[in-house]
């Protein structure tokens, strides 16, 4: 158990960063060593074990014995998928949730049920009485979506449900004052930085008058690191609480309004869960508590009701398969639901597909390549993945596939798996994969230099086309260019022999764009491996990196545009 009395802010669950990933940890911990006490000799036996595992990201070194409690003592164990006490095992709504046919259901039962205090995290001094997740959802219904900024500013101070409406206010209020900054020219980082400043001081003044301002993960010794310490643990709750509710299929996030939202198809279910769960927390023994958070039937769902799934259905299928409807169980009828859903997110990403090839959503486009870049939209680079990909379709001519998952809203949910490409656009006689990165400097070299050449090879030995791959960063570091600049010039049998990859910066990318959109006959196939062609020969022809890079440039400037 932990102790909470004293904290001032409530906590979401932060790891595993991406709730996905834990189902295969849970598998490994209660496969191998279910009925084992979870002392620090399972705890490195675990963390050793799934080290070696295929799905493991991570450093198989340092305090391992720590590293192993970080991963499953929090989310695993806090949401009710294992038991660690007295030994380790896998409860019901665990085993639903690794083995079961809806994951995403389980999840959601499990959110809603995590409370501050409780028998896992004490608070003798009483202030603690919140579920934070339900919470959160009331505040995003109640306030027609939330930015990151928002929950790390405002939804972390609700620690009493009777703080509620305080903390809705003061979103209100700062809605308010953010809507005006622009007119007075107050840069929007430069009013966020002030908003957190006096937050985070009205929040932690007793601690900073003490000088009680040593955390427990750095030792800060000024008021200053001591706020921005707290500042970026806020930010690291907010954007684990937006990923979290994301898994539930019930929210998206909008990249316009930078908000988590309710899904407009699933806002019955959300009204259903702000009527009929209790806010109150639990306050009972240990053993009960753990009774109500392992059973995989608690809370009651508006999808356990069937004349409710019927009527769900009844919306997405055609009349002539309605009829049977009724004789089948709730969990066919989740079963033929979670299809019918899946059906129609794949009838919007078509629609997305033929509007996007139009050229009308090319402005929307920009806009979103800009807000990137500005740092106005908080999951950038997934949302940079998912807008270079509606780019590429817009220019269409091919079959262009996004290799990240999207939500039933048609927006990005999980990026490409790190095995493959981010996107692939297969045309008649060539192929092209597509690499996208948000990082710069060295870091940039370090994390996509061996990956994306890997990725080329394992797509040329998959296919008897012509490949290439198109490398794209805001801003490109110069260890990149000279390390593909090199892989042209360099048969590696890894690589399949020459690795044609054509790096390119977001503004030279987006000049692309702007020649596409203005020109008369819009960019063919053949146009499009024209230039890949000719930038990948440039690097045969050049006397540097520096050289191929600047010869890249000068033909973007002319590519699609009509002689």
């Amino acid at each position: 158990m932990a102790y909470i009395t004293g904290k001032k802010t409530i906590f979401f669950v932060t790891s595993p960063r991406t709730p996905e990933k834990m189902r295969d940890e849970i598998k490994l911990l209660t496969e191998r060593f279910s009925g084992k006490k979870w002392d620090k000799h399972t705890q490195k036996e675990f963390y050793r074990e799934l080290s070696g595992q295929d799905f493991f990201e991570g450093a198989p070194t340092g305090e391992i014995d720590f590293k192993a409690r970080d991963r499953i003592n929090r989310a695993p164990k806090s949401l009710g998928f294992v038991d660690l006490k007295p030994t380790i095992q896998l409860t019901d709504a665990g085993k639903e949730y690794i083995y079961g046919p809806r994951p995403d259901e389980i999840f959601l039962r499990q959110l809603l049920k995590f409370q501050l205090s409780s028998p896992y995290h004490v608070d003798k001094s009483g202030a603690y009485a919140a579920k934070p997740y339900l919470e959160l959802i009331r505040l995003i219904f109640d306030l027609g979506g939330l930015t990151k900024t928002e929950i790390a500013l405002f939804v972390i101070q609700l620690t009493n449900v009777s703080a509620y409406s305080e903390v809705k206010d003061k979103i209100l209020a700062f809605r308010e004052a953010a809507s005006g900054i622009r007119a007075r020219g107050i840069p929007y980082p430069r009013f966020i930085a002030a908003e957190f400043d006096r937050e985070l001081r009205e929040l932690f003044a007793e601690e900073i008058a003490e000088n009680d301002i040593e955390t427990r993960q750095s030792k800060t010794t000024t008021p200053a690191g001591f706020l921005n310490k707290k500042k970026r643990n806020h930010f690291d709750y907010a954007d684990a609480a937006i990923r979290y509710l994301r898994a539930t299929n019930l929210f998206s996030f909008d990249p316009r309004s930078n908000r988590i939202q309710v899904i407009r198809e699933r806002e019955s279910d959300v009204v259903h869960i702000l009527a009929t769960v209790s806010r109150p927390i639990l306050k009972t023994t240990e053993s009960a508590y753990k009774a109500n958070l392992f059973s995989p039937t608690i809370p009651v769902l508006l999808s356990d009701d069937k004349d409710t799934l019927v009527a769900k259905i009844a919306a997405l299928v055609p009349e002539s398969k309605q009829a049977e409807l009724a004789t089948r169980s709730i969990s066919q009828l989740k079963d033929i639901y979670a299809k019918a859903r899946e059906v129609k997110k794949e009838v919007l990403l078509e629609q997305e597909r033929k509007e996007l090839q139009t050229y009308k959503d090319y402005a929307d486009i920009v806009d979103i390549f800009s807000k990137i870049e500005n740092k106005e939209i908080d999951e950038s680079p997934l949302f940079f993945e998912w807008n270079v990909w509606r780019a590429l379709t817009m220019l269409d001519d091919g079959e262009i596939v996004g290799n990240f998952r999207v939500d039933e809203a048609g927006a990005p949910l999980y990026p490409a798996p790190g095995n493959m490409a981010d996107i692939v656009c297969k045309y008649s006689d060539f192929e092209v994969i597509v690499e996208v990165t948000m990082s710069s400097g060295q870091k940039q070299y370090e994390m996509e230099g061996e990956p994306v050449a890997r990725h080329f090879g394992d797509h040329k030995r998959a296919t008897k086309k012509d490949v290439y791959c198109i490398f794209i960063a805001p801003t490109l570091n110069g260890a990149s260019v000279a390390h593909y600049y090199m892989l042209y010039r360099t048969n590696v049998e890894r690589y399949g022999g020459k690795a044609k990859i054509i790096p390119l910066s977001l503004d030279e990318f987006k000049v692309l764009l702007a020649n596409a959109a203005e020109a008369k006959d819009k960019p063919k196939s053949t146009q499009i491996h024209d230039f890949l062609k000719t930038a990948a020969h440039y690097a045969e022809t050049s006397q540097s990196e520096l050289d191929w890079k600047t010869k890249i440039s000068e033909q973007v400037k002319t590519t699609f545009l009509s002689t």
